[in-house]
């Protein structure tokens, strides 16, 4: 009897062990996402919506729910209400600072936290140091702009340089210009091109009065982010256009793009390259982007709305909704393009040692990266 009762306790107690625990149910963090999915900027709203849904795979405890912000403040509003009545614990995204601006309004007003993953403007910095605490940046604010293209004329020493601005964004220019004025001095020239449904011939022109007067080693800094960037290089270059043509990113900033023009000479800045591996999930972000959707994954804002959004499932993770706000102004966390942390006016830490952009060359069909100099595979190089 104690024998059968001695096999029968191991037998269970095997068993036991043999069991599958049950599966632990994550808590997961309903993060909401403004897409510009229609209008001037929807091309971005493409690779935002991309990066959203890449970074809610990766983290592994995010819902999300995407609302067309489209260009303009208003429409922003009612996707950012929409959202909120969706029961969201945070909001990401929309584009330009106009569209940022009311989301950060509207943040405080509904007290939910949102980040803000594109826009630049120094007037999201004013409403956290007037008290708005429910909203941080992840991207650059417009004096980094700034900085970043201060930096590629210290390291190339142009003649002169230009700088062409897109009317749209004309805000965001001027203070860029302001930034890199205190650090490199005026530009030759200061010159915006009108929106295409404006004025559909407006970038040839400009593109046509710059090619006369641009010399080889001067440089052109264009503040034009969109698909309108695209065609005024292209007339730019076919009007003989010299020097080296230094974008803010966005659509230049692509290779497929680049290769497509044939586009040597043409720099741009962006938050991280393939080249660059800033962090372990810098090259998982670029190769996953690709072998998901088929395209290259250097887009700005595709970038930082991935990075954003892993930022929350974190914040998330360690302090759950009532201590968010708490846990993202002490706390440090991985992205794609670096490690963050936040200022005092939840401004992320960009230009510190372990958060840097970066700055490439597009020469001879291939990517050459100028910043930072731990990852620089080269200098920039002149037309011949």
């Amino acid at each position: 009897m104690k024998k059968f009762l001695l096999i029968f306790l191991i037998s269970a107690l095997f068993l036991a062990c043999a069991q599958p625990e049950e599966t632990k149910q994550v808590e997961k963090i309903k993060i909401g996402v403004l897409v510009p999915e229609t209008g001037l900027y929807s091309s971005a709203g493409v690779a935002m919506k991309n990066a959203a849904q890449l970074a809610a795979k990766h983290a592994g405890n995010v819902d999300l729910v995407f609302a067309d912000c489209g260009d303009t403040p208003e429409k922003t509003k009612t996707a950012f209400e929409f959202l909120v009545s969706q029961n969201v614990d945070a909001i990401v995204g929309a584009y330009s600072s106009p569209q940022a601006m009311v989301a950060a309004d509207a943040a405080g007003e509904n007290r939910v936290v949102y980040i803000v993953s594109v826009a630049s403007t120094g007037v999201i910095e004013k409403k956290v140091a007037a008290g708005n605490r429910y909203v941080f940046r992840t991207s650059y604010n417009t004096t980094y702009w700034g900085m970043l293209a201060a930096e590629f004329l210290n390291l190339s020493k142009p003649e002169k340089y230009y700088f062409v601005g897109y009317d749209p964004l004309r805000t965001f220019n001027q203070g860029m210009l302001a930034s890199i004025k205190k650090i490199y001095g005026d530009p030759e020239m200061e010159i915006y091109y009108k929106s295409p449904s404006v004025a559909p011939d407006d970038y040839k022109n400009v593109a046509k009065r710059l090619a006369e007067v641009v010399g080889k080693r001067d440089v052109i800094i264009l503040g034009d982010p969109s698909g309108v960037s695209i065609n005024f290089l292209k007339e730019y270059r076919a009007n003989g256009g010299k020097g080296i043509v230094y974008s803010v990113g966005g659509a230049l900033a692509l290779p497929a793009t680049l290769k497509k023009l044939n586009a040597d000479y043409t720099a741009f800045q962006g938050a991280a390259l393939e080249e660059t591996e800033k962090t372990d999930l810098t090259k998982r972000y670029f190769e996953e982007y690709k072998n998901e959707y088929g395209e290259e994954a250097n887009n700005y804002a595709g970038l930082l709305t991935y990075d954003s959004i892993l930022i929350l499932a974190k914040a998330f993770e360690k302090g759950g909704k009532e201590k968010l706000i708490e846990t993202l102004e002490k706390g440090e966390f991985e992205g794609a393009a670096g490690v963050y942390r936040f200022n005092s006016n939840h401004q992320a830490l960009w230009g510190s040692e372990k958060l840097r952009g970066v700055i490439g060359e597009f020469i001879k069909g291939k990517i050459e990266v100028l910043y930072p100099p731990e990852f620089a595979t080269g200098n920039p190089v002149w037309m011949g």
